[in-house]
C-alpha cells in the first residue's frame, strides 16, 4: 500500500513538472515571436546610429530569438561588415568581437551537416 502512494506521488509530481515546462515554453515562443520584430528594427537603428552598445544588445537578443532566421542571419553579417568598413575605430569593439562571433557560431551550428544515424 505504502509503495502505491509513494509510486503515485511520483507520478504527480512529474507530470506536475511536465506540464509546468510546457506552459513555460509556450509563453516563451509567445514572447520571442512578439519582440523579433521590434529587436531587429532596433538593432538596425542601432547599426545606423553607430551605438555599440545597442547593436550588442539587439544582435544578441535577435540571434538568441527563436523564430530567427537564416535570411536575417545573412542580412545582419552583411550590416555589420558594412558598419566596420564605414567605422574603422568599431572594428576594434571587444563587444563587437563577441557579437559577430555569435553570428559565426550560429552560421556554423545551421550550415553543419548532422550524422543521420540509423
Amino acid at each position: 500500500m505504502e509503495g502505491d502512494i509513494v509510486i503515485l506521488l511520483t507520478f504527480i509530481i512529474l507530470i506536475g513538472i511536465y506540464i509546468s515546462f510546457l506552459f513555460w515554453s509556450n509563453n516563451r515562443k509567445k514572447s520571442h515571436l512578439m519582440t523579433i520584430e521590434s529587436d531587429w528594427k532596433n538593432l538596425k537603428k542601432a547599426i545606423e546610429n553607430n551605438h555599440i552598445d545597442g547593436i550588442v544588445k539587439f544582435g544578441t537578443a535577435v540571434i538568441w530569438n527563436e523564430h530567427f532566421t537564416m535570411v536575417k542571419l545573412k542580412e545582419m553579417k552583411k550590416l555589420i561588415n558594412v558598419l566596420e568598413k564605414q567605422t574603422p575605430d568599431i572594428k576594434k569593439s571587444k563587444k563587437l568581437e563577441n557579437l559577430k562571433l555569435l553570428i559565426f557560431n550560429k552560421s556554423l551550428d545551421w550550415n553543419t551537416k548532422h550524422l543521420n544515424i540509423g
